[in-house]
């Protein structure tokens, strides 16, 4: 169930990518923005200030070339990636080649497999399986193997995938960077998110008193929940577009 606000201008709103702004697809590439969702975005940043910021496992480059032509702040990489309201990049150092080395591992283990897919982004690369379910276990015990001693890498678990990236800020401390910042200063965070790599979001916003949501099933540290997609559009449609309050004087 999702609550009732009665004033959304007060808010900072913080939406996961796939998932939230967009449903998921069997294929990173198959994604699209549809335009009724860009409007949906550029009405509700309106409607809080400008305090509207997408924070996504994707690359930034993608959330816009998808979102084109808005261009929102953005979280790409689950945090190791951000771009302010200012238009200020933040990143965490990357080496290329190890990153490159981690690509060619995976695909030797397992890049010929029919329904498998291999994502390259800046900062991790992605093993992804929702076409094969059945590989999970086999997946998950080459990306375990890959990372296997080396404490600069991290393992997220999504929902049919296996992200191995560089260490570093994570869904949560982005949000956190993004209230120290106008125009989110000063507002009560709201995130939603459909994965376990947004619990870390979840967590902070709980702590800074904020609305979290869980989109689908499964244990969450949300304390909110809508069952799809298209519920979490029609409520923030709503917020969008409710009437302004008249101020006389």
């Amino acid at each position: 169930m999702l609550p009732s606000i009665d004033e959304i201008g007060r808010y900072a709103v913080f939406l996961d990518f796939d998932g939230t702004v967009v449903e998921l697809a069997d294929h990173p590439d198959a994604v699209r923005v549809d335009v009724a969702t860009v409007r949906l975005l550029e009405a509700l940043g309106d409607r809080v200030g400008r305090a509207l910021a997408v924070i996504s496992g994707r690359d930034i480059d993608v959330v816009d070339k998808m979102l084109h032509p808005l261009v929102l702040p953005v979280a790409g990489v689950h945090g190791l990636q951000r771009r302010d309201a200012a238009g200020r990049l933040h990143r965490a150092a990357l080496d290329p080649a190890e990153l490159g080395s981690i690509y060619l591992l995976i695909e030797e283990a397992i890049g010929k497999e029919r329904g498998v897919f291999i994502e390259r982004k800046v900062g991790a690369v992605a093993l992804h399986y929702r076409l094969r379910p059945e590989l999970e276990r086999r997946c998950r015990d080459i990306v375990e193997s890959v990372i296997w001693r080396r404490p600069e890498l991290q393992l997220l678990q999504g929902k049919m995938v296996f992200e191995i990236r560089l260490d570093g800020a994570d869904k949560g401390d982005v949000i956190e960077a993004f209230l120290h910042e106008p125009p989110f200063a000063g507002r009560t965070p709201i995130f939603a998110g459909d994965d376990v790599t947004d619990e870390a979001g979840f967590a902070v916003v709980n702590a800074r008193g904020g609305i979290s949501i869980k989109i689908g099933a499964n244990s969450t540290l949300a304390r909110f929940r809508a069952a799809d997609v298209r519920e979490l559009h029609a409520w923030l449609s709503a917020l969008a577009h409710e009437p302004r309050e008249e101020r006389v004087g």
